[in-house]
């Protein structure tokens, strides 16, 4: 770990995604938020072009 923050962004299909790359990455359990309806509306999925409904963080 390099001391930088990791934050996704993620679709419903990619959220076990994000989860395990968060644990990967700090061994420790993620934090899972629910996006409200306008950050939605700016906001794309890290692993494909969806509209993201999640940001999964430290």
């Amino acid at each position: 770990m390099t001391g930088d923050y990791i934050m996704y962004y993620c679709c419903k299909e990619h959220i076990d995604m994000a989860i395990e790359d968060i644990v990967d990455y700090y061994a420790l359990p993620p934090i899972i938020d629910k996006l409200t309806e306008e950050e939605q509306l700016s906001t794309t999925c890290k692993y494909c072009s969806d509209k993201a409904l999640y940001r999964v963080d430290k």
